[in-house]
């Protein structure tokens, strides 16, 4: 019951997030401009994402892979929104089903990132699996310091979910290069 009652408020936490009523915000943009091919296709990316955020917010724990599928789905939709704003991203070392995570659990993390960046002039998120140290790691420049403390207000939760599931969650940064770093305790399947 307990374990039913984390996955709910994952998915809760999720679907609640600012970032997905902005994306509504920008797909009621569209359709009032006129836009109706940019509003299909920002239509379509959402439902995905909220198709696939259903279908693994009922699971205990998700593979890295399957993390890497949402997190690419989910910065797609960022990309889209902020175009004014643009960053790249890239996910690497998640090509792995062994290693396993809850699932929602560095969605958080990943819109600090992209938020705290924008306005960079190469804003580029950087997440990636460091097999030897079992942690994933997420380095971007945070310029956005009213964002950033924002969004860290919002990351609490995020970081009683770490501790929770006895995940160890370090900060460091070199003036604006920030490096989220997440030390995993999995399990494999």
């Amino acid at each position: 019951m307990q374990e039913g009652a984390n996955t709910l408020r994952s998915l809760t936490l999720f679907v609640s997030s600012h970032s997905m009523f902005n994306v509504l915000g920008k797909l009621q943009s569209e359709i009032l401009s006129g836009e109706k091919r940019q509003a299909v296709s920002t239509l379509s990316q959402y439902s995905k994402l909220l198709r696939y955020a259903c279908s693994i917010s009922g699971k205990e724990s998700i593979s890295l892979s399957e993390e890497a599928s949402f997190l690419s789905g989910y910065l797609k939709l960022e990309q889209e929104r902020f175009i004014e704003s643009p960053f790249q991203f890239s996910i690497s070392g998640f090509d792995t089903d062994l290693v396993l995570i809850e699932p929602f659990l560095l969605q958080p993390f990943i819109e600090l990132a992209v938020l705290g960046g924008l306005g960079s002039k190469e804003h580029f998120v950087k997440i990636e699996f460091d097999q030897t140290l079992n942690s994933i790691n997420i380095t971007s420049e945070m310029i956005n310091v009213e964002v950033i403390e924002k969004l860290w207000e919002k990351c609490g939760t995020a970081h009683e979910r770490l501790k929770l599931f006895n995940h160890v969650y370090k900060l460091s940064h070199h003036e604006t290069r920030y490096s989220q770093n997440i030390f995993l305790k999995t399990s494999g399947p």
